[in-house]
């Protein structure tokens, strides 16, 4: 598959089918994250891979805690309560909830269920949590991004649907719990891996503002 079409063709997708994923093609994916650039060749990335039992178990941890409402807040932030928000992001990430719960209705989710199944990772059936030592430094973070984005047109190529998730990280301590994740290492993220469904929410495609917000050119 051409490059322009991956990078314009992926998604996130937002419900799996059951299917599982061949362990092979879990491992491709991983292979293109850890050739990805990172800065001084440190390759500071770790990956636990979450599939059956397991993540059914993880599935459960969250539903309580989601339950009880008690969250341990997720520890990178993708703002900084320092400055001001950006009013542009808080444009784009309002404009991406109101199209999105469009779909929602669409698909006849209510809009609660949908949120609470964020925290089951729209029932894909397999999860990878991403996770970096603090001793990198967070400026690190831009080659776990790097990283990521590999293993998401990876997956993409190979047929299947990902969706790159924080909000499960709302609830930190159960990941820290069920698969004893030290202090010394930062919850980054997690992705959300399996066959996309036929649900009508797929369709949903969030929107880009044209490049000439984001470009200043000096000749």
């Amino acid at each position: 598959m051409e490059i322009r079409k991956v990078l314009f063709g992926r998604k996130s997708i937002r419900d799996f089918k059951p299917e599982p994923v061949p362990k092979e093609l879990v491992e491709r994916i991983i292979d293109a994250g850890i050739w990805s650039p990172s800065n001084s060749n440190r390759q500071p990335w770790e990956f636990i891979i979450v599939t059956g039992d397991k993540l059914k178990e993880l599935k459960a941890r969250l539903k309580e805690a989601l339950k009880i409402g008690k969250s341990s807040k997720r520890e990178l932030k993708t703002w900084d309560d320092a400055y001001p928000r950006p009013k542009e992001g808080e444009r784009r990430s309002a404009e991406l909830m109101r199209g999105m719960l469009e779909f929602v209705k669409k698909a006849g989710i209510k809009p609660q269920e949908f949120i609470r199944s964020n925290f089951s990772f729209f029932g894909a059936p397999v999860v990878i949590v991403v996770v970096m030592e603090k001793g990198y430094g967070i400026g690190s973070l831009v080659s776990i991004g790097a990283c990521i984005e590999n293993m998401l047109l990876q997956a993409y190529e190979l047929g299947l649907g990902t969706c790159w998730m924080m909000i499960p990280l709302e609830y930190g301590d159960v990941f820290r719990e069920l698969f004893e994740i030290p202090e010394d290492k930062y919850l980054v993220s997690t992705i959300a891996l399996g066959y996309a469904s036929d649900s009508p929410i797929n369709e949903f495609r969030s929107a880009r503002d044209s490049k000439e917000k984001f470009i200043k050119w000096y000749e």
